[in-house]
């Protein structure tokens, strides 16, 4: 193929196949949630079909099946390979392309990637540590000289932070450090607060 997809039922379910063989569930690629459901839905009505000897509703099956991968091929806005799961046969569908990647909406879709969950908020609570930390002894020195003073360094510096930590949390390796930067900042704020209750 053309670095396009082809559309396969395997099992009862929807499967995508690159041109190098590396299969994708629907699911991991941005498409609308309507339509990878009503993919696995084919797919499983043909799974069951399969098992079966009806003709007739097998030729509706791979009508159906047909129709998802246009809706795919026009989604994608490139060539999707449909191949019928009852005879085997490989009909491409859409334009044709030389880009490597699907693209929708003048973006490249590609698969979505798991969240490192683990690895991300290790380093979300490392940054968090080293912001409350830094601020709150840069407060409390200022603090022992004006207290007003510490109170807008606070401001300044959580205002300064404030768009870097809003453009930030979509990035995918940055929204890490923008979530820790911004517990820090919360955090050290808590402890200014309770820094003015005094020992008790």
């Amino acid at each position: 193929m053309d670095g396009g997809w082809e559309l396969h039922a395997r099992s009862g379910r929807a499967v995508l196949v690159r041109g190098d063989g590396t299969e994708y569930d629907p699911a991991r690629l941005r498409l609308p949630e309507v339509l990878i459901a009503a993919l696995h839905e084919w797919a499983g009505v043909a799974e069951l079909v399969n098992s079966g000897d009806s003709v007739q509703t097998g030729e509706i099956v791979s009508r159906r099946g047909r129709q998802l991968a246009t809706r795919l091929a026009a989604e994608t806005g490139g060539r999707v390979g449909y191949v019928d799961p009852f005879s085997g046969e490989l009909v491409q569908i859409g334009r044709p392309r030389s880009a490597q990647a699907i693209r929708r909406g003048g973006r490249p879709v590609a698969p979505v990637n798991p969240t490192p969950w683990g690895t991300g908020l290790t380093i979300s609570a490392v940054i968090a540590v080293i912001v409350a930390v830094t601020l709150s002894v840069v407060t409390q020195g200022l603090a022992d000289a004006s207290g007003v003073l510490a109170v807008f360094v606070n401001i300044a510096i959580a205002a300064g932070f404030a768009p870097s930590i809003w453009l930030g949390r979509h990035v995918p390796v940055w929204r890490w450090v923008a979530y820790g930067t911004a517990a820090g900042l919360v955090a050290s704020w808590i402890v200014g607060l309770l820094s003015l209750l005094g020992p008790g």
